[in-house]
């Protein structure tokens, strides 16, 4: 039987970053705060079965390679080697689920560009007294994702 669906991939190439898109950014969310991330990359919306991609640091940095190598690792794996019906729509979910916090690189969904509201999930630290109140009878702190 022969394969009907279309085959996905991505290049490199412009992002608006005033039109809806996903950003990525690159840190550890166990011991960074988000606002200290690099930002690595920028995904527009497909075209044609097509990502556009735009680096935002040098690729030619040596500072740079593994960061860029997880992240293309990433980008082929959430839309091209996952092989969604519609890796646009699995990517907008992969922003905010728990999967989204334990690698390098995590995305964000900016629906209305780079300045309005973003879609992504976080990792934020309670005290015991507010994990006992959230969760019942829990006595200990911790770190928790949530979906943005």
């Amino acid at each position: 039987m022969e394969n009907t669906q279309p085959e996905w991939r991505w290049e490199e190439g412009a992002v608006d970053e005033q039109k809806e898109h996903i950003e990525i950014r690159y840190g550890n969310a166990d011991k960074t705060s988000p606002k200290d991330w690099i930002h690595i990359a920028r995904i527009a919306k497909p075209k044609d079965h097509i990502f556009k991609v735009e680096w935002l640091v040098k690729q030619d940095a040596p500072e740079h390679q593994t960061m860029l190598a997880d992240t293309r690792r990433s980008l082929n794996f959430y839309l091209v080697e996952k092989n969604e019906p519609d890796p646009w729509k699995y990517a907008l979910y992969h922003c905010n689920t728990s999967a989204n916090m334990y690698g390098q690189d995590h995305w964000a969904y900016f629906p209305t560009g780079s300045q309005g509201k973003q879609y992504t999930s976080r990792v934020i630290q309670l005290s015991a007294e507010e994990s006992a109140r959230l969760f019942g009878d829990s006595r200990e702190s911790g770190k928790y994702i949530i979906k943005g």
